[in-house]
């Protein structure tokens, strides 16, 4: 059986990589810091809305991964081309990754792009929480930008084994244009607890304006939604889930994803000459939310119009 290597298993990726294990699949995850060492050392502690899950997932290190496995990129977006450097060019990799920036650090390698509505948390070194009901989530797979590299539709039924919502495109790349759109909430829920809805839509329509002019198809956000359900993101444990990967981020000190899913907004919009000054101020923002060391929730919605103004 084919292995699949998780790199990056934080809460994406020991989530998913977990449920695989437990259903059977060959599975090793690479993790670092303290949550790799609990991972090592005291199993997964997955959370879950029928129970929790003790799952000891083999873990290992990048140096691990062999010609065979099927590497899954669950990394931050800005950790792609560290995360690839000492795998063979050719390899096969699956991006668990949000928006399309990572793809510029994957060019020249065979690609399949995962499109993931998975909500997941992790809460603490070791213990992560799937909040997905009545699955843990929806992964479309398809090569990049178009086509099928090969193990797609083996994975997809590996997936769907493990209680995923799992389908195969030979044209992703829509699906995965509408999922940057979603992302596109999430640092202004980082930033503020009741984000003003018309600031969120408004930098959303900028990233729409780009699609546009670029001349690229975005799935419709009723299709969008119809196709990754029914799915509500429930409590687990008796906690609901509050943001996203963003939030989670800022709460834990770590490296925010702004500038990778805002910042190709941008970039696409001075190449091709549309206004995006709500992604650039957002951007602006997250730089100064790190440097400062906010807290989730640390402006109110005057705060956060005032700053983005």
């Amino acid at each position: 059986m084919r292995r699949v290597v998780f790199l990056g298993a934080g809460a994406i990726g020991a989530g998913i990589g977990g449920l695989l294990w437990d259903s059977g699949v060959d599975v090793l995850l690479v993790a670092r810091g303290a949550h790799g060492e609990a991972l090592a050392t005291h199993g997964l502690d997955l959370r879950l809305p029928g129970g929790p899950r003790h799952l000891r997932v083999p873990v290992g290190r990048v140096e691990d991964v062999r010609p065979t496995d099927l590497v899954v990129l669950a990394t931050m977006g800005h950790d792609t081309a560290a995360a690839v450097a000492t795998l063979p060019p050719d390899q096969p990799v699956v991006t668990f990754q949000n928006g399309l920036a990572p793809f510029d650090d994957l060019a020249g390698r065979p690609v399949i792009a995962g499109m993931l509505y998975v909500p997941a948390e992790r809460r603490a070194p070791g213990v992560v929480a799937l909040a997905g009901s009545p699955s843990p989530g929806a992964i479309f797979l398809g090569g990049w930008p178009r086509g099928l590299v090969g193990p797609e539709p083996w994975f997809a039924e590996a997936l769907r084994r493990a209680g995923f919502r799992a389908e195969v495109f030979e044209d992703i790349a829509p699906w995965v244009r509408a999922k940057l759109l979603t992302n596109l909430g999430g640092t202004f829920v980082a930033l503020c607890d009741a984000p003003p809805r018309d600031l969120v839509e408004a930098t959303v329509d900028e990233a729409r304006a780009c699609f546009r002019a670029e001349g690229v198809e975005v799935v419709p956000d009723e299709a969008f939604d119809a196709r990754i359900g029914p799915m509500a993101v429930v409590a687990v444990d008796g906690l609901p889930r509050v943001g996203g990967s963003v939030r989670h981020a800022l709460a834990r000190g770590d490296r925010l994803e702004t500038e990778v899913l805002h910042g190709h907004v941008v970039r696409t919009g001075e190449r091709l000459g549309v206004p995006t000054p709500l992604n650039v101020a957002l951007v602006a923002l997250a730089e100064r939310a790190m440097a400062e060391r906010w807290r989730p929730g640390h402006l109110s919605p005057d705060d956060l119009r005032a700053a983005m103004a």
